[in-house]
């Protein structure tokens, strides 16, 4: 807690905030990808049930897992 004529010391966190990115959602064999207007491509981990949202403009709210790599947190029309 610290002593009463010091402050507490304050905690240090890794936490990131996710990322909001917008791009066009593609249904490969292996499952959804994020095509970027930079012509970056993620792979989306935890995205299912989305079919009448391919080939649609995307908003994808998620956690960077790699390079190439998203969790997702949600996903959503544009």
């Amino acid at each position: 807690m610290g002593r009463p004529d010091r402050p507490a010391p304050r905690a240090v966190t890794a936490a990131v905030a996710p990322l909001r990115l917008r791009g066009q959602l593609r249904l490969s064999e292996r499952g959804f990808l994020l095509e970027m207007e930079d012509g970056h491509v993620w792979r989306l981990n935890g995205a299912q049930d989305f079919p009448p949202l391919v080939d649609a403009t995307v908003i994808v709210e998620a956690r960077k897992a790699s390079s190439s790599l998203l969790d997702v947190l949600w996903l959503g029309p544009a």
